[in-house]
């Protein structure tokens, strides 16, 4: 039977702002994280970045990201889900030491 779920991608950089870079048990965790609120999560291959560029104030930035994509399949509201994703999203900016943590959620149908 078809249902509604919700698509989240959070892209997270591979190194931080002064070219370290971040260990692997930071995703780890936060996969462990998301296994448990949502029952499950992808990653792209962290051997296999993707490459991101954006600007911000003039300044061009070039990062090597991943995508951490969940398909939200649980019963929390509109409201909770999006909670949950700013309150991450302030966390992830402090932890990875980024000005902006690009979180996106579709609504898409399973069948």
């Amino acid at each position: 039977m078809p249902r509604r779920i919700r698509q989240i991608d959070i892209y997270l950089p591979l190194n931080y702002n002064d070219g370290t870079p971040i260990p692997n048990e930071e995703f780890q965790a936060l996969e462990i994280q998301f296994l448990s609120r949502f029952g499950g999560v992808t990653s792209t291959h962290r051997d296999f970045p993707l490459q991101g560029l954006w600007q911000s104030g003039g300044i061009t930035f070039r990062d090597k990201v991943v995508i951490l994509g969940i398909l939200d399949f649980t019963r929390h509201t509109e409201f909770e889900t999006l909670r949950y994703l700013q309150l991450l999203k302030g966390r992830l900016k402090r932890k990875f030491d980024q000005r902006e943590i690009l979180i996106t959620l579709q609504e898409l149908t399973a069948i």
